[in-house]
Parts: structure tokens; sequence; C-alpha cells
């Protein structure tokens, strides 16, 4: 497997992959997210989906799923990110938050390969939340 990052201009960049699939990516974060803004992509929707993939296994019918991530960096160059915090945000029939917690904690240090990647260099947390969308 192998991706190709073809130099387009400036610090853009655009990034193919084994399938077919591409991607922009820009260094200075104008035209396409940044390099770092991507990983923390594939963090995010890494865990999500072993969230999502969990609840679904529970028989939880998923209205609507959010990942909220958010970061600190390092206080000295480079800035490299210091903790992460997913916030799962879910709207379902029939859950709890101790159910999404277990799940989540499962995803985090068991299934996600991005999270088993990035930790420990990264601390790594989850908060999670159940709401209710409003109705028309």
């Amino acid at each position: 497997m192998s991706l190709t990052i073809q130099w387009q201009q400036d610090c853009q960049f655009n990034v193919e992959t084994s399938g077919g699939f591409s991607l922009n990516i820009d260094a200075d974060n104008q035209s396409a997210p940044c390099p770092t803004e991507v990983l923390l992509s594939a963090l995010g929707t890494c865990s999500a989906t072993d969230v999502v993939m969990g609840l679904q296994e529970q028989g939880v019918v998923l209205k609507s799923f959010r990942n909220q991530v958010t970061y600190t960096l390092t206080e000295s160059s480079p800035r490299l990110y210091e903790t992460v915090n997913l916030h799962f945000v879910v709207d379902g029939d029939n859950v709890s938050e101790s159910q999404i917690s277990e799940i989540a904690s499962d995803a985090i240090n068991k299934y996600c390969h991005v999270c088993l990647m990035l930790q420990p260099k990264i601390a790594i947390s989850y908060t999670v939340e159940i709401v209710e969308i409003e109705k028309c």
C-alpha cells in the first residue's frame, strides 16, 4: 500500500491513496487543512468509527453522532499536540452515558489504530454527552 503526494504550489500538496481517493493539504492552512489537522481528523474519525460500531453492535439506533476534538499544544517549538479530548455527542434510542463511556474507553485504548499509534506521546481523553435532536 502506498500514498502519492504531489506538490501543487507553495505549500500545497495533493495526496492520492492507493484506492484512488484524493485529498488536498496546505501546510499554510490557506486553501486546505494543514497536515496536523489531517492527523487530528484521522484520530477523530477513527475513534468515532469505533464508538459508532460499538453502539450499533449493542443495538443502539443512532439519530445523530458527533465527535468534537479539542486539543492543547506544547509551549515550546515545535508546538506539538500535548493533549487531545474526544467529546462524543450522541442522540440515540435507549443509550446511557455509561454505555457510551465504556465503548469510548475501549475504542481509545483497544481498537482505534490512530489512538494506539499516538499514545502515550499525546494524552488522549474523552467525554460523552447525550442530546436529543429537536423535532420540527
